[in-house]
C-alpha cells in the first residue's frame, strides 16, 4: 500500500512538473521563432556591398514598414513599423502580421517621418537584451560613451548622436506627447527637460529644428509607470 502511494505521489509530481515546463517551453520556443525571424529579415535586406539596409525591399513585403533601426554594438537592428489607425497593433504582431509576444519595433502613429520634431520608436524590453533590452546597458556611463551612434534608415539613412538616457515615469514626464514643437521657445523647453531627467549629461543639445529621435521601452528594475529612453539628435 505504502508503495503505491509512493508512486502516485512521484507520477504526480512529475505530472505537475510537466505541466510547469509546458509555458516555458512554448516561451522558449515563441523567442526562438522571433529571433529566427528578426535574423532571416536582416539577413535578406543587407546590402552587401556596403551594408546598408533595402528599406524599398522590406515595403514591398508589409506596407506597414517605414525604415529600419541600428545601434551598433547592440543587438538592436530591426524593421520599424507604423499603423496610424491602429496605433499599437505591433506591440504583439511579428512582421508578418503574426500574434507574438515580442511583437516589432514600431513609431508613434502621431508621428511623421519628415515633419515630426521628435520620433519616438517603441520596443519591448526582453530579459537577456533582446528586442530593447540592449537599452539598459545605457544606465552604463561606459557603454554611453561607446555606443553614441543610432541608424534609421528610411528614404535615406538619418544617423543620430545619443546625447541624453532617461529613467522616467511616464506620468512624471510626458515625453510621448510631444511630436511637434509649437516654436523655438517649445522645443527648447522640451529638451531642457529631457536633459533634467537624463543620468548623462555631456553637452550638445539638439538645436531647433534638429530632429530628434527617442527609443522608449520598459524600465524592468521598476514599476509599470516607468521607461528607459534613449534620445538622439540627427547630424
Amino acid at each position: 500500500m505504502k508503495r503505491m502511494i509512493k508512486i502516485s505521489l512521484i507520477l504526480l509530481l512529475l505530472g505537475m512538473a510537466v505541466i510547469a515546463a509546458v509555458p516555458f517551453l512554448k516561451e522558449k520556443e515563441a523567442e526562438r521563432k522571433s529571433e529566427n525571424g528578426f535574423k532571416e529579415i536582416q539577413e535578406s535586406v543587407t546590402e552587401k556591398k556596403d551594408k546598408t539596409m533595402n528599406v524599398t525591399k522590406l515595403k514591398g513585403e508589409n506596407k506597414d514598414c517605414i525604415g529600419y533601426l541600428e545601434v551598433p554594438g547592440t543587438s538592436i537592428s530591426y524593421p520599424i513599423m507604423q499603423t496610424r489607425d491602429n496605433p499599437n497593433y505591433y506591440l504583439n504582431h511579428d512582421f508578418d502580421k503574426n500574434y507574438s509576444f515580442y511583437g516589432t519595433p514600431y513609431l508613434s502613429a502621431y508621428c511623421d517621418l519628415k515633419k515630426s520634431d521628435n520620433l519616438i520608436i517603441y520596443g519591448h524590453n526582453i530579459n537577456g537584451g533582446k528586442m530593447f533590452g540592449a537599452l539598459e546597458q545605457y544606465k552604463e556611463k561606459d557603454f554611453f560613451d561607446r555606443h553614441r551612434k543610432i541608424y534609421f534608415t528610411t528614404d535615406r539613412r538619418r544617423e543620430y548622436e545619443v546625447f541624453a538616457v532617461m529613467s522616467v515615469n511616464v506620468r512624471k514626464f510626458k515625453y510621448w506627447k510631444f511630436i511637434m514643437a509649437r516654436d523655438e521657445k517649445d522645443y527648447d523647453e522640451f529638451v531642457q527637460k529631457v536633459l533634467e531627467h537624463s543620468m548623462w549629461n555631456i553637452g550638445g543639445k539638439p538645436k531647433y529644428k534638429e530632429q530628434i529621435l527617442m527609443l522608449s521601452t520598459c524600465d524592468n528594475g521598476k514599476e509599470d509607470d516607468w521607461r528607459i529612453v534613449v534620445v538622439g539628435k540627427e547630424i
